[in-house]
């Protein structure tokens, strides 16, 4: 008696583990045909014969404001036959810089590995870079102040590459001073980057993570398409 328990108790407990072992197979598949269908990080959206233009996303959430703000521009960019690639920096390991300058002894490379090594060379072949921002606490994301940080590794004697630069953001309070900080910033390295700038669009009084759906009034994607069609 206790030899057949003891063989259908080891049955169990293989046929248990077996269970669980297909079961754990079955979620791995389906977590990975979950990923298949995630937009990418880095994605080209079109390639054209105008500029050459990178676009970095630097909000948190995908398809809020600064995501719809950012494709509507887009949207006029493609129109208009331009290069686009698009780069969710929220989806990407980013570090900001660690001051050790390094990079200023070993050739301009960074020492930090991460998803900055995917954007340096998106940066370099692009005339155009677009900075697509929500306002957190009264300025810039910190994952798009860290790839800022990060272009000290390209620089040279500190000069750097001349980019067009533009500006994209949304926000929820719509002051007269709302964005004041981060155009005051952005105007900054722009001048950096050779002061040439190509536009900037602030959208306020767009509703945000406090209310239960996020919101952006449709003059803003209407303008900023406009934007995009006339860079």
């Amino acid at each position: 008696m206790e030899r057949r328990n003891f063989i259908k108790n080891s049955l169990l407990t293989i046929g248990g583990l077996m269970l669980g072992g297909a079961a754990a197979f079955r979620y791995k598949k389906e977590q990975e045909m979950k990923d298949d269908f995630l937009p990418p990080a880095i994605e080209t959206v079109h390639q054209g014969a105008g500029r050459n233009v990178l676009v970095l996303m630097s909000a948190g959430t995908r398809h809020g404001n600064t995501d719809r703000l950012m494709d509507a521009y887009i949207k006029g960019l493609v129109e208009k036959n331009h290069t686009v690639t698009k780069a969710y920096l929220g989806s990407i390991r980013l570090e900001g810089c660690r001051g050790c300058g390094a990079c200023q002894r070993n050739g301009h490379r960074c020492v930090v590995q991460d998803g900055m090594q995917q954007i340096y060379p998106l940066f370099a072949a692009c005339d155009t870079v677009v900075m697509a921002s929500p306002l957190y606490f009264w300025t810039i994301t910190s994952r798009l102040k860290a790839f800022i940080e990060r272009l000290y590794a390209i620089s040279v004697e500190d000069k750097y590459p001349v980019k067009n630069t533009v500006l994209l953001m949304t926000a929820g309070d719509d002051g007269e001073a709302t964005f004041n900080q981060a155009l005051g910033y952005f105007h900054i390295i722009s001048g950096v980057l050779g002061g040439q700038e190509a536009g900037t669009y602030l959208a306020g009084g767009c509703t945000g993570c406090e209310k239960t759906a996020r919101n952006i009034a449709p003059e803003h994607l209407d303008n900023v398409y406009q934007m995009g069609l006339n860079l």
